[in-house]
């Protein structure tokens, strides 16, 4: 059997996710190869789309909104969206690939390579995809996309991926896949230890994405001015370079630790208490997963708003709009242990730590 996972890069997100995938699929020992299907036909078209998407998302956030909106409103005509028409174009190359490698199933996590593999399918009904979706709610142009099954995040969303027409004996709502790392737990001490950080003082980490998005800066000033030396504080800036040499010619002190992008994300959320993060539906699903106290703060406008409200609706995660907010859920998080205690009970709930298990064994039973 061969898989194919198709990604996109914009966000690390879906990357993400088919990573995951691709992690449980070689301890099953099957064959599995993952692209951005985009940069078979034009490698430099997946870069402009790339730097787009980062340029946008972090220089002019209402633009993003306000395009996000657009797409709400236009899926609702029923009609191919432009977004299709552009990725029809990728259709022949994608096409060539899975037949020149014997492809028995390909897996989506990302709306493109969806949009292409519904035209392949179109013309080739022996091509077989499934797509993930990898936040919580059914983003605009999903209802465009014709998959053999979909995976979605909750059963909670089944009527909203429903409304858009999306039929209901397609969707599998196995949760978001997230590396098994995930799954094993480091003890806070140990894994301070391994890290090299204070074992004694509270950890709050801060989480900027894979791009290192937000201004950071007023947060820790903040933490910083009401706890002083009392608490560590941990940034973790992606790949974002220019924001961490920024922060390192700023914080000298001992007890604020920056971070550029790492692999070794679920050691730092096991040595932490809380965490601060945008609530992109990977990380948020990561933070459940690993029972960690969350506090989502900015979030990029559009999906990440309709994750952050699905988190907060069922008391898995605190939303902060602004610093006071924000400094007053950590208050409430470092005193609190009953609180506390609730919202890891209610991540456990709502939330599939065996999602990217589940997904594999479905992908073994039905396409094996």
């Amino acid at each position: 059997m061969k898989v194919l996972l198709l990604s996109c890069s914009t966000g690390g997100g879906h990357d993400s996710a088919a990573h995951a995938i691709g992690e449980k699929l070689t301890e099953k020992n099957i064959d599995w190869t993952m692209l951005d299907p985009i940069k078979l036909s034009s490698e430099s078209f997946s870069k402009k789309v790339n730097n787009l998407y980062i340029n946008v998302v972090n220089n002019n956030p209402n633009l993003f909104k306000g395009a996000y909106k657009f797409a709400e409103m236009y899926g609702s005509l029923k009609i191919k969206s432009p977004i299709y028409a552009i990725n029809k174009l990728f259709a022949k190359k994608l096409e060539k690939y899975i037949e020149d490698n014997n492809i028995n199933i390909a897996i989506a996590t990302h709306l493109y390579p969806a949009e292409i593999l519904t035209s392949i399918k179109k013309k080739n009904q022996n091509i077989h995809f499934i797509a993930v979706a990898t936040d919580y709610t059914s983003i605009p142009f999903w209802e465009e996309t014709n998959p053999d099954y979909f995976v979605i995040p909750s059963k909670d969303l089944m009527n909203e991926f429903t409304s858009k027409g999306i039929k209901e004996d397609k969707l599998l709502p196995l949760g978001i896949p997230v590396s098994p790392r995930f799954n094993s737990t480091t003890s806070k001490q140990s894994a301070r230890k391994l890290l090299n950080i204070d074992t004694k003082k509270p950890i709050i980490l801060i989480m900027t994405g894979s791009m290192g998005f937000g201004n950071t800066e007023s947060i820790i000033d903040k933490i910083l001015e009401k706890y002083n030396n009392e608490v560590n504080v941990i940034i973790i800036c992606g790949n974002n370079k220019e924001m961490k040499q920024n922060l390192e010619n700023k914080y000298k002190q001992e007890n604020v630790i920056i971070e550029g992008f790492i692999n070794n994300i679920p050691l730092y959320m096991d040595a932490s208490n809380i965490i601060l993060t945008k609530p992109g539906g990977l990380t948020s699903t990561e933070t459940a997963v690993k029972n960690i106290l969350t506090i989502f703060t900015n979030p990029i406008p559009g999906c990440e708003n309709h994750n952050a409200k699905f988190f907060e609706d069922r008391n898995m995660a605190y939303v902060s709009t602004n610093d006071d907010d924000t400094l007053k859920y950590i208050d409430i998080l470092l005193t609190d242990k009953t609180l506390g205690k609730k919202m890891k009970t209610n991540q456990s709930k709502f939330i599939n730590k065996n999602s990217t298990n589940d997904i594999v064994e479905f992908i073994l039973k039905e396409y094996s």
